[in-house]
């Protein structure tokens, strides 16, 4: 069974996040050198292949960060008002948005074209990895699913509103991003700019990707899936259901993680005192 053809605005979001990746990539060096103090561009040097790898990820990283978080702020926080006001559907997963301009939000581009530039962004920083090693298999595997999901979702004209809601959880990403250039720069895990920084990520972590996961999987069981099963078919719900499964695993492993290292940070901090 041939997926629909997915909307315009999508592709063209699609090609942009994806040639964009590249672009930053390029730039970074770029930027580096001409605005890094000396101390910084030694350090960046001397990293290795696979560290030099994921410092130049950091400017293509941050920028899609942003584009998708002023992208779907509007839309995220303030959901369908001002456009699809008399949506009769069972679901609100059931609402799209395919138009390429539209009359609200922080930017004229639709939620469909912040939908296509995060999966041009996933494939482009999955191609431009040299190892899947090196990316590490995690996220080979969430940017996969990722994008898989948000395209069949686009084809089909469904999952919009969750699909923004979890664009938007890239809030984290900036944050985590400044924590890595303090460390490139030669700061240690101990320092004040750094502790802020890890804390200010690990907090919007946990408020963005964590909290809602259990509204949203309760929405999916209750309300969600039949809507969709209806759209989709059976086979479409299941793997929906299936991506909310990996989802969920993975930013809960994640924020596992973190709390450990966060927890051993503290706890290696409040020995530094008593000594």
């Amino acid at each position: 069974m041939f997926l629909p053809s997915p909307p315009p605005s999508f592709l063209y979001g699609l090609i942009a996040g994806f040639i964009g990746v590249f672009i930053l990539r390029r730039l970074s060096p770029i930027i580096t050198s001409k605005f890094g103090t000396p101390t910084f561009q030694q350090s960046v040097t001397s990293l290795d292949h696979g560290k030099l790898y994921h410092y130049h990820s950091l400017l293509p990283s941050t920028i899609h960060a942003l584009a998708q978080i002023i992208g779907t702020f509007t839309y995220v926080f303030y959901g369908t008002d001002g456009y699809n006001d008399n949506n009769s559907s069972s679901s609100p997963q059931l609402i799209f948005d395919e138009r390429t301009i539209v009359p609200y939000g922080i930017t004229p581009l639709g939620p469909t074209v912040y939908m296509g530039i995060f999966v041009g962004y996933l494939l482009a920083d999955v191609l431009s990895a040299p190892t899947f090693a090196i990316m590490g298999y995690p996220f080979v595997i969430h940017h996969f699913a990722a994008s898989a999901c948000w395209t069949f979702c686009a084809c089909h004209r469904i999952m919009q509103p969750v699909g923004c809601l979890f664009q938007f959880n890239e809030l984290s990403t900036p944050l985590m991003n400044i924590r890595q250039y303090y460390l490139t720069a030669g700061y240690k895990s101990s320092d004040l700019p750094v502790m802020v920084s890890t804390l200010s990520f690990f907090v919007a972590f946990g408020m963005v990707r964590v909290v809602p996961l259990p509204f949203v999987v309760k929405d999916w069981i209750y309300r969600d899936f039949g809507a969709i099963r209806g759209e989709t078919g059976v086979g479409g719900a299941i793997l929906l259901s299936v991506f909310f499964a990996v989802n969920a695993l993975l930013q809960c492993s994640w924020f596992f993680i973190m709390c450990q290292k966060l927890a051993g940070i503290l706890s290696s901090q409040s020995k530094k005192k008593v000594q």
